[in-house]
């Protein structure tokens, strides 16, 4: 994430997962969810980095998920954006969560040992990586052999269902506009770019085996997932 990047993200943290709510009119937390399942999914998993953690709802819900299911699970939820994290590790405090270590640090330079994780899960971080093959590569680096990787993002839907979701995206910039222009204009715009495709055969490209792009409803939100070779 570049510096700028990280700035936009500092000027509207207070108001980042409220936004996130009513951009995806609350399916944000059902994408969070399947994203969750995923990650507990394999009964060995007791290892996991979020990447690009920010406010920590994917880490928190993780965790949460894991609690329930009596789960000893260790989670590194790994950011950028002082402000971001502060706000996540209050969540963590006030849901009295353990297993949470928030941890600053960059997604393309990781400073963490090799094969040191057995999972790594992000949400909404791939359109703001600088490099996604390095990214790749750092993944390859500090997720053990046989472990998974799985990625939460946002694109345009394919089909006749992308000219609904320009028509409300138009929308959603102008209630961003209300909020910070340039944050949710990069934002915006970001999703309509990304290409998700490319995304996965950079994966496969670096080492990642069964590599599948799972489309969450409606449409917007997408799963990549693989598994480290």
């Amino acid at each position: 994430m570049s510096e700028r990047i990280n700035k936009l993200f500092t000027r509207i943290y207070k108001r980042y997962d409220i936004m996130n709510h009513l951009f995806s009119l609350g399916t944000d937390k059902l994408w969070r969810r399947r994203a969750e399942m995923m990650a507990l999914s394999d009964p060995n998993c007791c290892r996991v980095i979020d990447i690009g953690a920010g406010t920590g709802d994917l880490s928190i819900g993780i965790a949460l998920r894991a609690m329930k299911k009596n789960r000893k699970i260790s989670i590194e939820a790994v950011d950028m954006n002082d402000e971001m994290m502060g706000l996540g590790m209050a969540k963590a405090r006030v849901k009295g969560i353990e297993s949470i270590r928030f941890a600053k640090g960059d997604a393309l330079s990781l400073t963490y040992d090799n094969s040191f994780f057995d999972t790594m899960v992000s949400s909404f971080v791939l359109r703001n990586l600088d490099d996604f093959e390095r990214f790749a590569k750092e993944a390859h680096r500090v997720i053990k052999p046989g472990g998974r990787i799985i990625l939460l993002d946002m694109a345009v839907p394919e089909g006749s269902s992308k000219y609904l979701f320009t028509a409300y995206f138009r929308v959603m910039r102008i209630i961003g506009k209300l909020v910070d222009k340039e944050a949710y204009d990069w934002l915006t715009s970001s999703v309509a770019a990304y290409d998700k495709r490319k995304a996965a055969s950079l994966l496969e490209k670096n080492g990642f085996a069964n590599v599948k792009t799972e489309n969450v409803f409606p449409g917007v939100a997408f799963i990549i997932r693989g598994t480290r070779q």
